[in-house]
């Protein structure tokens, strides 16, 4: 069995990826791209929590969770592809210019 502190570890570590790049990018895929590592990270520290303490619980949760975070997936997929018929750009500084 893994202990518990080198799961943890990794999970901070793909948060922490997954933050700074939702920080540094502006591109509307990579910051879609970040949010789900950093989804991926919290699970693999619910789950590894659960497996430390012998109970079913984070299994269900993550299930509950990651199925969750592919229909935000999709949603923020469609606003993409209707961004980047629009304004011909996946750059999220476009949206924030007012025409006048």
């Amino acid at each position: 069995m893994i202990p518990l502190m080198h799961s943890l570890i990794l999970a901070t570590t793909l948060f922490v990826i997954g933050l700074f790049g939702a920080m540094i990018r502006r591109n509307f895929l990579f910051l879609l791209l970040s949010l789900m590592v950093m989804i991926n990270g919290a699970l693999i520290a619910i789950v590894a929590a659960g497996a430390y303490w012998q109970q079913p619980d984070g299994q269900i949760i993550s299930i509950l969770v990651l199925s969750a975070a592919i229909a935000e997936s999709c949603i923020g997929l469609a606003l993409l592809v209707k961004m980047f018929h629009r304004r011909k750009t996946v750059n999220i500084d476009a949206l924030s210019e007012m025409k006048g």
